[in-house]
């Protein structure tokens, strides 16, 4: 019998779809209040736009090339023929409601594509948006990942992300009024955290009452303004060992019926600055896995929870479409 210690995205799927789905991922030309003069013009002090493109992205390319391309492999590469088209670039909940359904419905429209799934902002889900993502909710399976990176307000205004943590909360608290399901990314090991803020981070993802968690390690990417303070030493990246820690630490606190999406993230080689280690996925993964086999904890141990309670189905699935 497998060890299972998380509640992972495949188990999640399968519960869902009742077979294994691949997430495709887009580059969808988005735009962002962070860069665009609206909020700021700098972005967030660790993002390089480029580190988000999907492997096999050729400039010029439409949508329904890019599935064409992505869906090809992952059939060739994993016998899978079901797929959610997964918009990563910029903020894709940002900018003309007609254009942005455009894009939604080509994603939508292609061969063995079931779902969709969105990254955006706190910031970026005005009444307008919500009703139409809440409709489009109804007629497929959709995903919002929101960029929550950390509950700390003192840290979010060093990686100049231009919200706060209460906009977090009010953003969350809108998709769950509308049925539609949410996730959340985080960053672990941002310069100014400590084991207390991954202890305030989980307990404040815990009241969001958010379905799935996206882990991922602070990277430093070229031509970012971390990367300059990086450079001049002005802190020092976490070690491979303290990450695994910390992402032990958070998972002990997060409810099990939360999905985890991810545990680690990197951007590709010819971007990466530090940490090298960053860049060996697997490596990092299989060092979670293992530390967590060999402490024997799992997801919500801190909190109560018994091991066997991540084998139970979903009762409550925060989703109103129907599946085929």
């Amino acid at each position: 019998m497998e060890d299972t210690r998380i509640r992972n995205l495949n188990s999640f799927f399968r519960q869902v779809f009742g077979r294994k789905i691949y997430k495709v991922g887009l580059w969808g030309g988005f735009s962002c209040p962070n860069r665009d003069g609206t909020l700021s013009s700098n972005g967030c002090t660790f993002c390089n736009p480029l580190s988000s493109h999907p492997k096999s992205f050729v400039e010029g390319k439409s949508i329904t090339q890019q599935l064409t391309d992505g869906c090809r492999y992952i059939t060739w590469r994993f016998s899978v023929n079901s797929f959610i088209s997964y918009f990563q670039d910029y903020t894709t909940t940002y900018g003309d409601l007609l254009e942005l359904d455009a894009l939604y419905s080509e994603a939508l429209s292609y061969p063995g594509v079931v779902g969709l799934s969105l990254c955006t902002r706190p910031d970026c889900l005005p009444e307008s948006v919500l009703d139409y993502l809440e409709d489009l909710s109804r007629r497929t399976f959709l995903w919002l990942e929101v960029g929550v990176q950390t509950s700390d307000d003192g840290i979010l205004r060093d990686m100049n992300r231009c919200h706060t943590s209460l906009d977090t909360v009010n953003s969350f608290r809108a998709l769950h009024e509308r049925n539609i399901f949410s996730a959340a990314h985080m960053i672990i090991g941002y310069p100014g955290s400590t084991r207390e803020t991954v202890l305030a981070d989980a307990a404040f993802i815990r009241n969001t009452g958010t379905d799935g968690v996206k882990l991922q390690n602070l990277h430093i990417v070229r031509n970012t303004t971390i990367e300059s303070r990086f450079s001049a030493d002005e802190f020092e990246l976490i070690s491979m060992d303290e990450y695994i820690n910390m992402v032990i630490l958070f998972l002990e606190h997060t409810e099990p019926d939360v999905v985890i999406l991810r545990l680690t993230g990197e951007a590709p080689d010819k971007l990466t600055v530090a940490p090298q280690w960053s860049l060996h996925k697997m490596t990092i993964l299989n060092e979670i896995h293992g530390e967590m086999k060999e402490r024997d904890t799992w997801q919500g141990k801190a909190l109560g929870f018994s091991k066997s309670t991540i084998r139970e189905p979903l009762a409550n699935i925060r989703t109103h479409w129907r599946t085929d």
